[in-house]
């Protein structure tokens, strides 16, 4: 499902919450947990960290997302994260389920464009964790993919194209994706309605011998020691050491629209976007880029638009006092291996001059480009370091980001050192990046009645 939504940051630190109620950014309050990375004969990357958490949790993250897929079978990473758990070489689906439940474990998979993720939280117990780990790994390295197993699998798939279906924002970010890009990324995460039950067992396991290679994978262990996370993915994880594919994605922009019944519009607008790997400094000038021009409400239930923020201010203004009840306006940033998509969601209804709603927001993104005050910068700073805190406080999504930092740039970064390179970022950085954006093509995706085209907000 969508893992992007997947937060922006990436770093490290086992000791988060002490960290934020001591509210100090600068100076450390304690040293951060040690962490070990080694590589394995086979290419397969490892990384692990100390944790006060009883539990382990043990990602194995590999570059086999949407991406990936061969245009003649597209939606094959959805079904291969999708029969996580299914039978292997050496256990029944029925003996995986059985065994993990049996221990209280969770084992669930994401996947992104990007790359398909594994992760295993259980008891952190000496013959628990490698009973456990020892499944999820066969799993991950010798599927099975019996026919029978694959053809009962359809109602699950069928169940997410639901979610997909019902769900008018995925099917946004999915065109806007869809639109805006030539190459593996207008892929889609979910499998095409009319590619449903069109994978064999043997596309299956090609596409599986050409992506889940070592080179391509990372295992990241939290309160795990390294040497037994070293032999446990030893023994347990055998994949070929080989090269994977190579996959280059070109934004092209472009407009797309589906039309809806529903009493709202969905319109989401982009420009091209940062890469997680190729530049830290525009991928942290893209992530208060986000926060200046305002990424929604951070308070639950909150259904009036964010004064404080840019794109609302522009929206509100938009409306000359008429209710914002069913309105919503925010900026998004999704960073890929080699590229990325930024732009704005707008959301209302029908009733509402929407096209000209839509002018309004492109015309105060561009202005934001090149008029950011200090203190801007500075509430976008301290925004985005607080939500960096809160979001890795959770150590599951800690584990995941952990293996996505090293699979996609090869580097891992402590909680201090993302501080300090926010702090560091200066307004011609900031600037530097809005201006590159704005020379970008611009990509469209509507969603129901009254859409404004591409040559209406230009």
């Amino acid at each position: 499902m969508l893992s992007k939504n997947l937060k922006t940051i990436r770093s490290i630190n086992g000791q988060l919450k002490r960290y934020l109620s001591a509210g100090q950014t600068q100076t450390k309050s304690s040293s951060s947990p040690s962490i070990q990375v080694s590589t394995l004969p086979s290419g397969v990357v490892l990384a692990s960290a100390e944790s006060e958490s009883p539990l382990a949790r043990v990602a194995v993250v590999v570059r086999a997302g949407a991406r990936y897929e061969p245009q003649s079978k597209l939606g094959i990473s959805h079904i291969v994260r999708s029969s996580a758990g299914l039978g292997t070489e050496n256990f029944s689906s029925f003996g995986i389920t059985r065994q993990i439940e049996y221990h209280g474990g969770r084992l669930t998979v994401a996947g992104t464009r990007d790359s398909i993720t594994y992760l295993l939280e259980v008891h952190n117990d000496e013959e628990v964790l490698p009973k456990n780990f020892t499944m999820v790994a066969d799993s991950v390295s010798r599927p099975a993919f019996k026919h029978w197993e694959i053809a009962d699998n359809t109602e699950r798939l069928m169940v997410d194209r639901s979610l997909l279906e019902d769900t008018p924002f995925i099917q946004l970010t999915e065109l806007i994706h869809h639109v805006s890009f030539r190459g593996g990324l207008r892929n889609s995460l979910y499998v095409p309605k009319f590619m449903v039950g069109k994978h064999s067992a043997e596309d299956l396991k090609k596409f599986h011998r050409e992506t889940f290679v070592g080179s391509n994978t990372v295992v990241v262990g939290l309160g795990i020691d390294h040497q037994q996370l070293t032999e446990l993915v030893g023994q347990s994880l055998v994949l070929p050491a080989s090269t994977g594919m190579k996959e280059s994605s070109d934004f092209i922009g472009g407009e797309i629209h589906q039309d809806s019944c529903s009493p709202l519009t969905y319109v989401a607008i982009a420009c091209e976007g940062v890469s997680i790997n190729k530049s830290l400094k525009d991928y942290i000038a893209a992530a208060l880029l986000q926060k200046i021009l305002g990424a929604g409400s951070q308070i639950k239930n909150s259904y009036e638009l964010n004064q404080a923020q840019r794109l609302s201010q522009a929206v509100k203004a938009q409306l000359s006092g008429k209710s914002s009840e069913n309105v919503s306006v925010a900026s998004f940033n999704y960073n890929y291996e080699n590229t990325g998509l930024f732009g704005v969601h707008l959301v209302a209804p029908n009733t509402c001059d929407i096209t000209a709603m839509a002018k309004s927001v492109v015309k105060e993104f561009r202005a934001t480009m090149t008029s950011i005050s200090d203190a801007e910068l500075n509430d976008a700073k301290n925004n985005l370091k607080t939500s960096a805190l809160i979001a890795l406080d959770d150590e599951a999504a800690l584990v995941y980001e952990m293996g996505t930092q090293l699979l996609m740039t090869g580097q891992k970064f402590s909680i201090e050192d993302y501080l300090k390179q926010v702090d560091s970022t200066t307004m011609a950085d900031v600037k530097s990046l809005g201006s590159r954006m704005m020379k970008s093509k611009i990509g469209l995706a509507t969603i129901g009645q009254n859409a404004p085209y591409l040559n209406d907000i230009q």
